[in-house]
């Protein structure tokens, strides 16, 4: 709909050439395995990554009328290749093309804010390039992969970053992203990534705080913690919230006029609409 290009399909067993890979890891989930019952721990687990994770993957039905981004996406089959172990979270596009990259980014930005929700703070990344995916032996590896393990690993924050590579590949993608009219420029929202060595990189990220409505606002969703570096993550996470609520783009007025994909995520005790707890 909005990317036209020749696509290069794979077989769905085997991946094999240059895609799309994003990594994710849990914050804390070490704590949670010591600290929480294993049965309460599989039973949001399960429901986090079969229900909710697995329907946001998939299109909706062709009955519905609901203006959708990728509107001739075959029903069926997932937007993006998911796989979890444990608190890794890795994501492979279906395809080469600049259209099946864009289908992972969203899938990425919805995927993270319902961890967030539940309280599985993560950090990640995404790049491009060589990826071996055997989707039946559930073996995974190439340098993409590398990439994004060490990039989400050098950040110092729960957030995720997109890494160049993906824009030089596809500079029709970055030009899309930067148009002031659009609201992917608000999605991936462009920022100095705080590093674990106290620098910054400038980066576009998945910016979860966009069109997200959260019942106790925003730092509810950081319980607090006597740990300084969790500490220190939350706070980076809380001012990255701030710089971008100082934009006045926080939400879009009508929900109805964006794609399915795109619309707001609540968070709340009880049943939407609600306003959110406060303005960050």
């Amino acid at each position: 709909m909005f990317l036209q290009n020749k696509i290069e399909p794979m077989e769905e067993a085997v991946k094999k050439g240059n895609y799309t890979v994003a990594f994710f890891d849990i914050l804390g989930f070490k704590e949670m395995v010591n600290t929480m019952p294993l049965d309460k721990l599989v039973e949001k687990y399960e429901y986090i990554f079969i229900e909710v994770a697995n329907s946001l993957n998939f299109h909706y039905s062709p009955e519905s009328k609901e203006l959708s981004f990728f509107p001739h996406h075959p029903l069926g089959k997932p937007f993006c290749i998911k796989y979890i172990f444990s608190d890794s979270i890795m994501l492979f596009s279906n395809e080469s093309s600049a259209e099946s990259c864009l289908k992972l980014l969203i899938y990425s930005w919805k995927l993270f804010q319902t961890l967030l929700a539940f309280g599985f703070p993560a950090r990640g990344a995404i790049t491009r390039g060589e990826v071996y995916v055997n989707n039946v032996q559930k073996i995974f590896l190439g340098k993409a992969l590398t990439a994004a393990y060490e990039l989400a690993e050098k950040q110092q924050w729960i957030g995720a970053c997109i890494d160049t590579t993906i824009f030089n590949e596809f500079p029709e993608l970055s030009e899309l992203i930067k148009s002031e009219n659009y609201v992917l420029r608000d999605l991936f929202f462009e920022y100095d990534v705080p590093i674990k060595d106290e620098s910054c990189i400038r980066m576009h990220t998945l910016n979860w705080r966009w069109n997200l409505i959260v019942e106790k606002g925003t730092r509810s969703l950081f319980p607090q913690s006597v740990l300084k570096d969790v500490t220190v993550k939350q706070n980076n996470s809380l001012e990255y919230a701030k710089q971008f609520v100082s934009t006045g783009r926080i939400y879009m007025q009508n929900q109805d006029k964006i794609p399915v994909e795109l619309r707001a995520m609540w968070v709340g005790a009880k049943e939407p609409p609600f306003k959110h707890g406060d303005e960050l």
